[in-house]
């Protein structure tokens, strides 16, 4: 398994001015198409989402819900804006 620090950050790629592609992202084949690869869950992806099932922090903690909600809403509000300034440079280059 590499580091995170190996893996490249969408702002990052999007900052640099490097082109990506959907198939970059593994966005290029729908699911219902039926080339797309298949998405397979290991056993210790299963085991760990039972143990986290089992465990809820969330079921009497409304307010650690709450604030794990509004940070949640502000990453995909601050990724969503990552990915129309990315498809606007795209478009800008056509």
């Amino acid at each position: 398994m590499s580091d995170e620090k190996d893996i490249p950050v969408l702002t990052d790629m999007i900052e640099k001015g490097i082109e990506i592609k959907m198939s970059d992202l593994g966005l290029d084949e729908s699911p219902d198409s039926g080339n797309a690869e298949p998405f397979i869950v290991n056993s210790e992806t299963e085991i760990a989402a039972s143990e986290a099932e089992a465990m809820d922090p969330f079921e009497d903690n409304p307010a650690l819900e709450k604030t794990i909600r509004r940070i949640l809403d502000e990453h995909t509000e601050l990724a969503w804006q990552e990915i129309k300034l990315a498809i606007r440079r795209h478009l800008d280059k056509l």
